[in-house]
C-alpha cells in the first residue's frame, strides 16, 4: 500500500503501484486537492460509506473509503458504496473541473457551461450516478473532494 501525507490527512493507494488508471487519477485528484485546500479535509472525514468511480472506457473502477485519518483508494468495487459514478475519463476530468462552494452544498459549478454539459450527461444517462438522490451530499462533498477549482 502507497500512502502520500497530506497535512492531517492521508491519500493511500491500497494496490500501491498496482493501481489501476482510475484509481491513480481519483488517489492524485485528492492528495493534491487535500494538499493545496487543506480545509476540505473536514469535508473528507465526513463522509462514511464507500465511493465508487466506474469508467465505461478503461472498463475499470476502484472505490474511495473515507476515514477520519485518511482516505484509501481501492482497485475495483469494495464494500457496499453509497455512491456509484459510471463516467467515461472525460467526464471525470470534466468533474474535477467544477467549482464548489461550502464543502459541495452549494453546487456552483453546474452553473456554468462545462457543468451544464455534465447534467445534461446525468439527465441523459451517459454520466450515471448512483446514489444521487438518496445521498446528495455524499455525491456533492466527492466532487469538491476532487475539484481543482479553488472554493
Amino acid at each position: 500500500m502507497t500512502t502520500v501525507e497530506r497535512g492531517s490527512y492521508a491519500v493511500s493507494m491500497y494496490d500501491g503501484q498496482d493501481a489501476n488508471g482510475v484509481a491513480g487519477i481519483l488517489g492524485m485528484l485528492l492528495g493534491q486537492n487535500l494538499e493545496k485546500y487543506p480545509s476540505r479535509v473536514k469535508f473528507a472525514r465526513k463522509i462514511s460509506r464507500p465511493v465508487t468511480v466506474y469508467s465505461t472506457d478503461t472498463e475499470s473502477a476502484c472505490t474511495i473509503i473515507f476515514g477520519s485519518d485518511e482516505a484509501i483508494v481501492y482497485n475495483d468495487i469494495v464494500g457496499r458504496p453509497s455512491v456509484t459514478v459510471i463516467a467515461t475519463v472525460d467526464q471525470i476530468i470534466d468533474v474535477s473541473q467544477l467549482p464548489m462552494k461550502a464543502g459541495g452544498l452549494l453546487p456552483v459549478g453546474f452553473f456554468t457551461k462545462r457543468g451544464m454539459s455534465v447534467v445534461g450527461a446525468i439527465f441523459k444517462r451517459k454520466l450515471v450516478v448512483k446514489g444521487l438522490l438518496t445521498h446528495t451530499v455524499t455525491v456533492l462533498r466527492t466532487i469538491a473532494l476532487v475539484s481543482v477549482v479553488g472554493s
